[in-house]
């Protein structure tokens, strides 16, 4: 059943159509980019950049990094978090993505659709070993 749900994946990728993310395996590239959305959602805003915070990569945690993500990256992600969400797909954090590119083993580019424009978002995701070897 995994490889024919693959399988789907790749054709509704590759036909345009996209796949709708509601309910990723933990831990999964989609559920770090789920992780990412609900905590661009939360108030206040101190608590949502700290749970943010959790799935950034260990390369990016330097001083004037963190600053950077607090400053500018994070607060632009929650200006425009909504429109990657498809609730009408029956998930609060529902997405879709629209491409899956596997840049190598440890590295992997999602395309994740935005309703306000026809381009999709690329989110770029690497494993960590500063985090156990996970998806930040």
């Amino acid at each position: 059943m995994a490889l024919q749900s693959a399988g789907c994946n790749w054709v509704k990728e590759k036909t345009g159509l996209g796949r709708i993310v509601k309910e990723p395996e933990e831990e999964s590239v989609e559920w770090v980019v789920q992780q990412v959305l609900k905590s661009a959602a939360m108030e206040p805003f101190d608590a949502a950049f700290a749970e943010y915070s959790k799935y950034i990569h260990s390369t990016e945690r330097g001083p004037q990094a963190m600053k950077d993500w607090e400053t500018m990256r994070f607060r632009a992600l929650r200006n425009k978090y909504s429109c990657f969400l498809r609730a009408d797909e029956g998930h609060p954090y529902a997405f879709k993505v629209m491409e899956t590119r596997e840049e190598a083993t440890d590295y992997i580019k999602l395309f994740v659709s935005c309703k306000t424009t026809d381009m999709p978002t690329p989110c770029n995701l690497k494993k960590d070993t500063g985090a156990g070897g996970k998806w930040r």
